[in-house]
């Protein structure tokens, strides 16, 4: 009753703001200087769904150990690097996006020296390993440093590598010093159409946000974003996906999403809960891809920040619980890895949002009603809709949005337009029938893929 309450009196005070089509709210973060992004060629395959991991231990190079990355059916890792580490993940097929190999990988601000680096880098002098399929630039970058970051960005895309430089977001939590901002859009609390009341926090991310695709020509943005902590979802991550992909979708942008893959202070009162189980990476998986997400990263595979055993494999090289709940995830995904990439995402909205964990207020990336689901349930869902680049047929992806701490199983029923193929992807089986009424029981965190037409 207070969260009804707390939005009709949102609705009383707020002004109204008219927003139509799909790309009007990237035009209220950035307005006409958004950049419309270069579509760079890679020397990896940038169509599908892509699937790596953050951190690795480079003195573990025999082939054991990068074979233990391929078996988790990981893409890519994001690490440091020796010789052997990179020799070895060329023989195995794992692409390296690399930390200090061709220039510093920096944090928070661009330091003088950091960037003279990377301007120094040459054609010649660069070092094309054919495992490489990256460089790492900046990790969670301020806005006070994104004009030195597109400097650095025209030289290294003018070396022509067919490299990507990899830039990471800061996630929606952090503070005015950390984005290097402050919310200066205008008139930021207002109402957008179906939606609720946005806030201080909100703001801030967009004007982040903003100064990023107006100052920023990669085609993608990446963020990390840590969502479960030892008491409950936190309230924006949802919030902090849906910013970036209107970005992403109103600029020519892949969403590249590192999720939680791990935790600490699991014997205290404070932190991250151990994201060790099948659910854990479920949701955040399936939560990714319904805002369109092109990449799935998981923080961390081994060393990193978190508490040693709960990294997927620990100090010691050895594989743990949550390796084993990130393979079982990503042998769903790789089902429909390439036919996923074959969808361009339209937006996403939820079904009973107050159930919906991760969600402070309702979604605001303008999907228009009419590309929606016709779609029953009582339970918090999340929706992610989208159009089929060379054809007239759609995908979904529909998560179980229930809080994971409670262990609920959400209930849908879903019609498909009649006498229309349809292939449902439940736990990687993919299902095949001609449209019509279908039930859907998602389990904890459990997400299904749909294409229809």
């Amino acid at each position: 009753m207070l969260f009804i309450l707390r939005k009709v009196w949102a609705l009383l005070l707020t002004p109204v703001l008219l927003l139509t089509g799909a790309s009007l709210l990237v035009m209220d973060l950035a307005g006409e200087d958004a950049i419309a992004a270069t579509r760079w060629d890679y020397v990896y395959d940038n169509d599908r769904l892509l699937l790596g991991a953050y951190c690795y231990d480079p003195a573990f190079s025999d082939p054991a150990y990068i074979g233990q990355v391929k078996d988790a059916g990981l893409d890519f890792l994001i690490c440091d690097t020796t010789p052997a580490f990179m020799d070895e993940c060329g023989r195995q097929g794992v692409g390296v996006i690399a930390s200090h190999y061709n220039a510093p990988a920096m944090y928070g601000d661009v330091s003088d020296g950091g960037k003279a680096q990377w301007m120094n880098l040459s054609a010649e002098g660069y070092q094309k390993h054919p495992a490489l399929w990256g460089d790492n630039v900046i990790d969670e970058p301020s806005a006070r440093s994104f004009r030195a970051i597109s400097d650095i960005l025209g030289h290294y895309y003018a070396l022509d590598t067919g490299r990507l430089p990899m830039i990471n977001l800061f996630p929606i939590y952090a503070d005015s010093d950390q984005l290097g901002n402050e919310p200066q859009l205008g008139s930021l609390r207002y109402l957008l159409p179906g939606t609720a009341y946005a806030d201080e926090s909100l703001d801030k991310y967009r004007r982040h946000t903003a100064d990023y695709i107006k100052t920023i020509d990669t085609d993608y943005i990446s963020v990390d974003i840590y969502p479960y902590g030892l008491d409950g979802t936190n309230d924006a991550w949802l919030h902090n996906l849906d910013i970036l992909a209107e970005a992403c979708r109103g600029t020519g942008r892949d969403l590249w999403v590192i999720t939680q893959a791990a935790g600490n202070e699991v014997d205290e009162g404070g932190g991250m809960r151990w994201c060790s189980t099948k659910p854990d990476q479920l949701q955040q998986s399936y939560a990714s891809l319904a805002f369109g997400a092109k990449a799935v990263v998981y923080a961390c595979y081994q060393t990193g920040w978190w508490d040693d055993g709960s990294h997927m494999v620990n100090a010691a090289g050895e594989t743990t619980d949550t390796y084993d709940a990130v393979r079982a995830v990503n042998e769903e995904l790789r089902v429909f890895a390439e036919t996923y990439g074959e969808y361009s995402w339209l937006g996403a909205y939820t079904v009973n949002s107050y159930k919906a964990a991760g969600l402070r207020y309702e979604l605001a990336n303008g999907l228009p009603k009419q590309e929606r689901l016709r779609l029953n349930s009582w339970d918090g869902l999340l929706v992610g809709c989208f159009d089929q680049k060379d054809g007239d047929g759609k995908a979904y992806v529909i998560v179980n949005m229930m809080e994971l701490l409670h262990e609920k199983t959400a209930r849908l029923t879903v019609e498909f337009p009649e006498n229309t193929p349809v292939t449902l992807y439940v736990g990687g089986i993919p299902t095949a029938f001609e449209g019509g009424r279908r039930e859907i029981m998602l389990a904890p965190g459990e997400g299904v893929f749909v294409t229809v037409g």
